[in-house]
């Protein structure tokens, strides 16, 4: 009840269909110290079936309605007190950053600027300040209209991406100027672009990396590594096995954007590492939680805990961690990356034994769901049903 003393303890956090979201609500409920209140467009989320949750809050899609999504969590923070407010996806951030003062009045908020928040969103401007920092960036071409991709002269293979890191999943790959003008025109088709169009990209043949970090005010307080394993699709998806890792040049890179920027909150570097030369190259920035926050959390850098700790005036140090140890997204991904491809398995089989994963016994619901409701998303996805 609202004044009682557990409100000093409730966390209400938004886009509880994510996994991610799950992981939070995981960590901050096994404590025993924090009360984790969910927030979410369906009642088919995935963190609503863990046991860590409390109240569930059913509200409008933040993407489909964002002004009655935001007006809605302004007024459960009108009716509930809250500790502080984590917003896990992109939408609900840069909603969350548009309406930071409202918000603040009400409950506590860690959150960049809306400026950087858009920054990060663009790949255009990601590219410009990479050249502006001095940090390798791919070849990349940006055009003004759709007719001149036939006058473009790039490398390939090239990648053909969207504009924008969030609310598209754009990624095209072509092996020569032909195949590129045909699945250039077919996605601005396809996609109704008008401008900004996609832009080609040279492709960088390595593994991805992972540079993650929570700044208060500007200061760099944590970060962490991670290399990709295995992911889903192969051919460039979300990470569905990963292992912590460190790299002093990684490390200067990242503090260098976010120093830069005089960042505040949590932030997700994307970095490439070139097979034949070594360099890391800056892919993209996620001004928001990652999905592979598992892992982060498994090696004890406890990102959502610091939000928290801010709240409450508790310094934040740079937490320490292991490098090499592995976590498996097994039902989020791994089974279908052994499905597409199969040479994967006997690294698949090792990591079941060796690696943490995403299954947890004590809080079973959740994966129950997965195994029930994942079947069903690929099957829909692969057949167009």
């Amino acid at each position: 009840m609202k004044g009682s003393p557990e409100n000093k303890n409730r966390i209400l956090i938004l886009d509880c269909d994510h996994k991610n979201a799950l992981a939070i609500v995981r960590h901050l409920g096994k404590s025993g110290r924090y009360i984790p209140d969910l927030v979410s467009h369906s009642k088919a989320s995935l963190a609503f079936f863990s046991k860590y949750g409390k109240r569930k809050f059913i509200i409008s899609n933040p993407r489909k309605e964002p002004l009655k999504y935001v007006s809605q969590i302004l007024d459960i923070l009108d009716r509930e007190k809250y500790l502080a407010i984590i917003p896990v996806s992109f939408i609900s951030y840069r909603l969350c950053s548009e309406n930071a003062g409202k918000i603040r009045q009400k409950t506590h908020l860690t959150i960049t600027s809306h400026e950087n928040i858009l920054l990060a969103n663009s790949k255009n401007d990601t590219g410009r300040l990479a050249v502006k920092l001095g940090i390798p960036y791919p070849e990349t071409v940006s055009l003004d209209s759709i007719d001149d991709i036939e006058k473009l002269e790039i490398t390939y293979p090239c990648v053909i991406k969207g504009p924008f890191e969030a609310g598209n999943s754009i990624v095209e790959y072509a092996f020569s100027k032909e195949e590129m003008i045909h699945k250039f025109r077919k996605i601005c088709h396809d996609h109704d672009f008008s401008g900004p169009f996609p832009i080609i990209q040279r492709y960088i043949k390595g593994a991805g990396y992972g540079f993650f970090a929570y700044y208060c005010k500007g200061e760099c307080k944590s970060y962490f590594m991670h290399r990709r394993i295995r992911e889903y699709p192969s051919s460039g998806g979300p990470s569905t096995c990963a292992e912590s890792y460190f790299d002093e040049k990684m490390l200067e890179y990242g503090k260098k954007i976010l120093d830069h920027l005089k960042w505040d909150g949590v932030a997700m570097i994307e970095f490439k590492k070139e097979e034949s030369s070594g360099t890391y190259y800056l892919m993209e920035i996620n001004a928001k939680f990652w999905g592979s926050l598992d892992l982060a959390l498994a090696a004890g850098v406890n990102f959502p805990r610091m939000l928290i700790d801010e709240a409450l005036g508790i310094k934040t140090v740079q937490a320490q961690y292991k490098n090499g140890l592995r976590f498996q997204w097994i039902l989020n991904g791994d089974l279908f990356h052994i499905l597409q491809k199969p040479g994967s398995f006997p690294s698949f089989f090792r990591d079941l034994f060796a690696a943490s994963n995403d299954i947890w016994f004590r809080d079973p619901l959740p994966n129950l769901f997965q195994l029930i409701y994942i079947p069903v998303y690929y099957y829909k996805k692969w057949f167009r049903c």
